[in-house]
């Protein structure tokens, strides 16, 4: 188990070289991989140990098995994305401030997602509404990422206390935590390919990881008692107060504490539905699907408005109960995740084929967008992150990551068109300051980021 753990831990430390080694990126791919593995690998390492000769541990390792071969296909996908890319404007420094598109994005996130609520009832506008909402993490990726090659503690500090008012919005008005990590992985990520230290960024990244499962076990103890005020309709000020509880007698993660395995094995550990899957398959009890779930991928890119019969839904306890032949709480989340499915399809030629696939289409998203983004062409640059952001769902099912990268593209056109209205009515406000360099912008990029002297050589990018 320890070699199919090393495997992807090695993985993904190429990916991130593939994507530090020209600087265009916004670090989507290791956003994806991140998320994959945190499902994958913790659930993995608690049966490394004295635990590796039981039933559990026997189902982890076929599925790492599968996970292992994922991730080095997707790096490999992501690598050939980017190798054979002849974009124009790989070389340009990375550092533009764009404040007043991260200001849009961020406020037009926030409006749609918060403001809009009573939309995500209709069908269809409620998945492009959901995906759209999804613009102010690129708001807060980009300010974030200047202010910090930039050294300015005090919008680190603004863009940071951003970044956190959605993961606290979804606990004390859902009470789930994955979704605000989820979104947390994304933002940070651009970090990991800006930070001028390889190392650095490594050690960050096992800390980050580290204080991510201490915060996440620590969750998992109140998740009741927080679920059962908000979902209650308990006032806000019983919800944050069940919410700091959380943080009162706080355990760090210990893999050899028994309640933090029990804990992570529960909803980390992806591997034993897969495995058991893999298993049941190897004894005849089910077959392949033989592309029964990629042609209901394919079904879920027509609207459901104009189809609302479609048997076609997100979610993926059905698929996950026929290949396990488990009985599954209902009022519980089981998602099929990409490993099990891309195997259950085709085997090992589907984990393969699929990942290789997803790491090209999320590599070559995500270079488009780092590179509209150094051009200045903003509304191009929404066209490749939004759909890339809704590749990103690792324990997902293929429903899940074609309908919610069409809705995503919908809504990334709509905010094409808003930015272009917006930005043409504060042109004579503020003059070069978005998606333009000014000299003052170059100046102060030019003395807080790695190779900001060359700014200087670099053609003007043009607004749109």
């Amino acid at each position: 188990m320890i070699y199919l753990i090393g495997i992807c831990l090695a993985a993904y430390l190429w990916l991130l070289l593939i994507l530090r080694k020209e600087g265009c990126s916004l670090g989507l791919p290791a956003a994806y991989l991140f998320s994959l593995l945190l499902i994958h690998v913790p659930g993995a390492f608690i049966y490394a140990g004295a635990r590796s000769d039981t039933f559990n541990a026997f189902v982890t390792e076929i599925s790492m098995r599968f996970t292992a071969v994922g991730v080095v296909c997707f790096v490999a996908g992501t690598w050939l994305a980017r190798s054979r890319s002849s974009t124009p404007g790989m070389q340009a420094s990375p550092v533009v401030e764009h404040t007043d598109f991260c200001r849009f994005c961020l406020l037009g996130g926030w409006f749609v997602t918060y403001g809009l609520s009573p939309l995500y009832r209709i069908p269809s506008i409620a998945a492009v509404a959901d995906k759209g909402g999804g613009i102010w993490m690129l708001g807060v990726m980009l300010g974030l990422r200047a202010a910090a090659v930039r050294g300015d503690f005090r919008r680190v500090a603004f863009w940071l206390g951003a970044l956190v008012v959605y993961p606290t919005l979804m606990l004390l008005l859902g009470g789930f935590l994955s979704y605000g990590a989820a979104a947390a992985i994304v933002v940070l990520s651009a970090l990991a390919i800006s930070t001028r230290h390889y190392w650095r960024v490594v050690v960050s990244l096992g800390l980050i990881s580290f204080l991510g499962l201490s915060l996440f076990v620590n969750y998992m103890r109140h998740r009741t008692d927080i679920r059962k005020e908000v979902w209650g309709g308990a006032p806000l000020a019983a919800r944050i107060d069940s919410t700091v509880d959380m943080f009162r007698n706080f355990e760090w993660i210990d893999l050899s504490n028994k309640q933090h395995q029990r804990v992570i094995d529960d909803r980390l550990n992806q591997n034993y539905f897969a495995g058991m899957a893999a298993l049941r398959i190897q004894q005849g009890l089910v077959d392949y699907l033989w592309g029964r779930s990629v042609w209901e991928g394919v079904l879920s890119l027509v609207p459901r408005a104009l189809w609302p019969e479609k048997p076609v839904y997100g979610g993926s306890p059905k698929i996950v109960a026929e290949m396990t032949g488990l009985v599954l709480s209902a009022t519980t989340s089981f998602g099929v995740g990409n490993v099990m499915e891309f195997q259950i399809n085709f085997g090992f030629p589907g984990v393969i084929g699929g990942f290789f696939l997803l790491g090209w289409i999320i590599g070559t998203l995500d270079l488009k967008a780092s590179v509209a983004e150094r051009r200045g062409d903003l509304g191009r640059l929404l066209l490749y992150f939004l759909p890339c952001v809704a590749l990103i769902q690792p324990g997902g099912s293929i429903v899940e990551l074609t309908g919610g990268s069409a809705a995503a593209l919908a809504a990334a056109y709509g905010w094409k068109w808003a930015w272009k209205v917006w930005s043409h009515k504060r042109a004579p406000l503020r003059g070069s300051s978005s998606g333009r360099f000014s000299n003052a912008s170059i100046q102060r990029v030019s003395a807080g980021a790695p190779g900001g002297d060359r700014l200087a050589r670099i053609p003007l990018p043009r607004e749109h």
